[in-house]
């Protein structure tokens, strides 16, 4: 089969380590390794769009409107994977859903997903609870969801390598419903090694990390890092926090996991 990903916009500016770009790639890897030809769409290609067997979207935003609403005309074989990471009350998400003017362009997230529900062949979910908010709150029905886990990108990790005695988190530092800031305080408070890795933001970001972190010597940011060293990390990190608010899946969490950390994270998604 050809297959057509399209990713969300601002998947561009958080780099390698976005999870729903993460998630993309390890399927792509998946269908590839199976024979599939899959195309990344970018905006400054050119594409015959009527060659794909799938058009697969990534990521929930009002770009979804004419992505997958004026695209659907072209080919009609458009897949979804909005990836819905809230715990907003489940009324207050459908109730939203009503809200909004297809004439006057008046859209909210959650108005654009049911006004183009009818475009989409298949909704892809990462969980149960993903699946229930499609299926609640939008009215899908449940034989146009599907539920695929999400896998690891590496083999079970060396249990010769000792673990040291520090926590690892892996992320975008500078978003709110990460809750980093937290992790940090506790880190200054119970004076524990606490090792971040991710997207820092930019040089304001990073500075009010910096400032919140003061001259406590037992907290380093890395930022990016390279995948084997991202391996390194998983391999010596006694602990893995990712102290998020509320997480769909928590893919770093999971590839923690399979490296034997120990993992702290939220039971809210």
């Amino acid at each position: 089969m050809r297959i057509a990903y399209i990713m969300y916009p601002g998947a561009c500016y958080m780099g390698v380590g976005d999870g729903s770009k993460m998630q993309a790639e390890i399927w792509i890897n998946e269908l590839e390794r199976k024979g599939h030809h899959v195309d990344r769409i970018n905006p400054w290609g050119h594409y015959n769009w009527k060659n794909y067997d799938i058009v697969h979207v990534f990521g929930f935003g009002l770009w979804n409107y004419d992505t997958i609403h004026w695209g659907s005309g072209i080919n009609p074989n458009f897949v979804f994977s909005p990836i819905i990471d809230t715990n907003t009350p489940m009324w207050k998400y459908r109730l939203a859903t009503h809200f909004g003017c297809e004439k006057l362009r008046l859209f909210s997230q959650n108005y654009i997903l049911r006004k183009i529900k009818a475009d989409v062949k298949m909704f892809y979910a990462r969980t149960k609870y993903e699946a229930d908010y499609l299926h609640r709150g939008y009215g899908i029905p449940n034989d146009r969801i599907t539920i695929v886990p999400l896998s690891y990108r590496r083999d079970l990790y060396d249990p010769s390598i000792s673990k040291e005695s520090f926590c690892l988190f892996a992320g975008t530092m500078t978003q709110p419903r990460k809750n980093v800031p937290n992790l940090i305080r506790a880190a200054k408070k119970y004076h524990f090694k606490l090792v971040l890795v991710g997207n820092k933001g930019n040089a304001s970001s990073e500075a009010q990390l910096r400032q919140l972190i003061g001259d406590a010597d037992n907290i380093e940011i890395k930022g990016f890092v390279s995948d084997d060293e991202l391996v390194s990390l998983y391999n010596r990190a006694k602990v893995f926090a990712l102290p998020s608010l509320n997480e769909g899946v928590g893919l770093v969490a999971l590839e923690a996991a399979v490296h034997g950390c120990n993992i702290v994270i939220t039971k809210l998604g």
